[in-house]
Parts: structure tokens; C-alpha cells; sequence
């Protein structure tokens, strides 16, 4: 899995997406929402992955010119996918953890008034995971294979990172966490 074009990572991405929201709707609440501060809950890893995609889909909704403003262009060609994902092992390896990055923590996401824990909760997270996803696939549509190599956004594990990046990464973090997710069935 070294370059692939927009619609191959989009496949890949609808897959995880469709895995993950698979296991929300077949795990049961006693399961789905079990875990501590040590040992995150099935309904934590989707609040971890919600919270690290939305700042994403936001950034590649943005006009060009603004995103180049904020990040400047980058002064490297995308790393592949496997040294993107060695990268991210590295920081992981040297002590990285999303605890050190309170904004993608799960403790931290506000779930909004009138939800109530169990299957409304479940409910919730599911349809956000799927709208989460929905916002980077429509923001996609504007992009060219080139263009995801042009633009960067800073990542909180990796640095700064073009955009083709980033989306190497939500396919890795998202499969990695499905594993997770799928444990807690277990």
C-alpha cells in the first residue's frame, strides 16, 4: 500500500467506516460502553476516532488559498503509506500517547443534552461516526491527487502533514482502533 489514488484510499477508508460502524450496532451496551481511564471502553476508541477526524474533514473543506495560509505548502513529497504508518509507530514507540493530546481525548467530548447513555448514546456516536466520515468523503470530491500531495495540516502524532498523509493515517489509526473496538465483542 504505498501511493494509492483518491478513490482507492476512499475505498479503503468506507471500508474501516463500515467495519467500525458494524461493531457499534452489534455490540451490546454492557460491552460497547465498558472500560476505565487505563482501558478505554469500545464507546471511547469511537469518541477518540470522532474527535481526531472532524478537525480533518473541517481542514479539507477549506478553501486552498486559506489552508496554504494557515500551513504553508510543503517543502517534502507525501511519504508513502508505509512510512507514514512507520512514523506514527516511531512516536508511539518513543512514549507518544493520545493522552498527551487532550483534544482527541474521550473524556473531553461533549455529548449534547437529551442523550442518555445507553442504545440513545450508542445511537448517537454511530451516526456521528457516519456523518464524521460523509464530511471527508464530500470534501474529497474537490480534491485531485495532486492537490492532497500540495496541502498539509499540522497532525498532533506525526507533525506537520499533507493531506494525502493524513488520510493514510485515518486509514491506519481507524483499522487499528476497529481492533480495539472488536476486542471489547470478545
Amino acid at each position: 500500500m504505498t501511493d494509492y489514488s483518491i478513490p482507492e484510499i476512499e475505498e479503503k477508508l468506507r471500508e474501516v467506516r463500515d467495519r467500525i460502524a458494524g461493531l457499534i450496532q452489534t455490540l451490546p451496551d454492557e460491552r460497547f460502553f465498558t472500560g476505565s481511564a487505563q482501558d478505554w471502553s469500545a464507546a471511547d476508541y469511537v469518541k477518540h476516532l470522532i474527535l481526531g477526524i472532524k478537525p480533518f474533514a473541517k481542514g479539507l473543506g477549506l478553501p486552498r488559498e486559506r489552508l496554504q495560509a494557515m500551513f504553508e505548502r510543503p517543502d517534502r513529497p507525501s511519504r508513502s503509506y508505509e512510512d507514514l504508518v512507520a512514523a506514527y509507530e516511531d512516536v508511539l514507540a518513543a512514549g507518544g500517547r493520545a493522552e498527551l493530546v487532550p483534544t482527541v481525548m474521550p473524556t473531553g467530548y461533549r455529548m449534547p443534552e437529551g442523550i442518555a447513555g445507553g442504545a440513545d448514546e450508542s445511537a448517537y456516536l454511530l451516526d456521528t461516526w457516519q456523518d464524521s466520515n460523509e464530511r471527508v468523503f464530500t470534501a474529497l470530491r474537490g480534491w485531485t491527487d495532486d492537490d492532497i500531495d500540495a496541502y498539509q495540516m499540522p497532525h498532533p502524532a506525526v507533525g506537520m502533514a499533507t493531506l494525502r498523509e493524513w488520510l493514510y493515517f485515518m486509514h491506519f489509526h481507524n483499522q487499528l482502533h476497529a481492533g480495539d473496538i472488536a476486542r471489547k465483542g470478545q
